[in-house]
């Protein structure tokens, strides 16, 4: 039986369809102009937005790819980490752009703004980030003045509406990008009276503006971890580099690499970062603070990425940062979402030390 099983895979990694035995893999999905926006903690489920004009799309392994929904262009879908509840755009019966909550099927249930909100053009609001148990939401709300926009939550379990604080006054724009597991820290952006966006976190309802340790204003906010403590962006010191905040290394410190980064997800515990450059999707140990290419990375710890692939992003990774969900370009240059699944317990292959010149 093992002599079998074992030439089954020696053929199978000659073909190229199956990873080393290390454990790491590069999985193409087949789903074709998917961008994956959001998943449950375990990584079964997948929402997302088509670059095709398919705003509201659910991802399973088993059932592929689905539209749930005409949808809209207003936030991004999310799903709660325990993949109970999923928020995507609506339009409603006045032809609005809404958050909402997916209802099963086709329906959807309208989250609207706060009471005398007045949409700007089509935009009502938009939702962005769940928590857990799917009992708080996160995103933008349009208020009571002509096209003003601000950060603010729905409590989905009583139908309350929040307009969060702003730093910098009522004339400066805010979004809330993320939410952490139980709803007490949220991340996202507050812009300058300058027009910067800054990136900022919201504990408890309280705003605080994240700096470097230079006091230098940082460019944005885009997930948090499930206790809050970690928090990961780009625009460090307002330039090209991502960057992550956590207490234990003394606040906002940046994530290095090549070209203009942003770190898009963290793992729970904030040991693995990923985004994407302006050369490729990369991912991050938080150790060491060194952006990687990904497909570097992958081929390093064993995963066959078949010639052809180009990763743009690193969107997504599961709460135990054991899996990636992202996008790229494939072989027949289209856009597909792509999944790896990491074994970091096996050491990576060494990297190729260059030959020294020789002694004159």
């Amino acid at each position: 039986m093992k002599t079998k099983r074992f030439a089954l895979l020696a053929l199978l990694t000659l073909a190229g369809v199956v990873p080393a035995f290390s454990g790491t893999s590069f999985t193409p999905t087949g789903v074709i102009d998917m961008i994956p926006t959001s998943m449950s903690n375990d990584a079964s489920i997948v929402v997302g937005t088509g670059t095709s004009g398919v705003p509201n799309l659910y991802y399973t392994e088993a059932g592929g790819a689905v539209v749930i929904g005409d949808g809209c262009f207003s936030g991004l879908p999310a799903i709660s980490g325990d993949g109970t509840t999923v928020l995507g755009c609506h339009t409603d019966e006045q032809g609005l752009w809404n958050a909402a909550r997916w209802l099963g099927g086709t329906s959807w249930l309208d989250l609207g703004t706060v009471a005398g909100g007045i949409p700007c053009d089509f935009f009502l609001s938009g939702a962005y980030g769940v928590n857990q148990d799917g009992s708080l939401a996160v995103g933008l709300l349009y208020l009571a003045t002509l096209c003003r926009a601000n950060a603010g939550t729905w409590d989905l379990t009583n139908g309350d509406v929040t307009v969060l604080p702003a730093e910098f006054g009522e004339t400066a724009y805010t979004r809330a990008n993320a939410v952490n597991g139980d709803g007490s820290v949220i991340v996202g952006w507050q812009d300058q009276l300058t027009g910067e966006r800054t990136a900022a976190r919201w504990v408890k309802g309280v705003e605080e503006v994240l700096l470097t340790p230079d006091g230098e204003f940082n460019g944005e906010a885009h997930a948090v971890s499930a206790d809050g403590n970690t928090i990961v962006g780009g625009g460090y010191a307002l330039g090209e580099d991502a960057w992550i905040w956590q207490p234990q290394i003394g606040g906002v410190r940046p994530i290095f690499g090549e070209g203009s980064l942003t770190a898009l997800d963290v793992s729970d515990d904030g040991t693995v970062v990923v985004g994407f450059s302006s050369k490729s999707a990369f991912i991050c140990l938080a150790s060491s603070r060194e952006a990687r290419d990904l497909i570097t990375f992958l081929k390093s710890h064993g995963a066959v990425v078949p010639d052809g692939w180009l990763l743009i992003a690193a969107n997504l990774i599961s709460a135990d940062g054991n899996i990636i969900y992202g996008w790229g370009l494939n072989p027949d240059n289209l856009v597909e979402m792509y999944k790896v699944v990491l074994d970091l317990n096996v050491a990576p292959t060494p990297r190729p030390r260059p030959t020294p010149p020789p002694r004159p």
